[in-house]
């Protein structure tokens, strides 16, 4: 979980140059994985409004798919984040969710 989190965060605050440049093994990731697979398209920062947190998870407006909250990571900004690729939407698979520790 530790290294997901760091992973969002690389992504959430980083270029996309430096985003998956080597597994957890220490091996290179190839540069079509990188190109595949959490983008800048995939990056959605989320305003506060548009995320709202009922009793099965969290739900995103526009979008069907919701977050358990037990898959929610804290939010090291305050901020809500959420990564999807948009071609999937309004149901993508959601690969990392962060929400303020407090769910507002």
């Amino acid at each position: 979980m530790k290294g997901m989190l760091t992973l969002c965060a690389v992504l959430a605050f980083t270029g996309p140059s430096c985003a998956h440049d080597f597994w957890s093994n220490g091996d290179p990731v190839p540069p079509w994985v990188k190109s595949s697979c959490c983008g800048p398209q995939d990056v959605h920062h989320l305003r506060a409004g548009a995320v709202h947190v009922e009793a099965d998870g969290y739900h995103i407006d526009g979008l069907t798919t919701i977050v358990p909250i037990s898959r929610a990571l804290p939010s090291p900004d305050g901020s809500y984040w959420a990564f999807w690729s948009p071609i999937a939407e309004p149901e993508p698979v959601i690969f990392c969710f962060f929400a303020p520790l407090n769910g507002t």
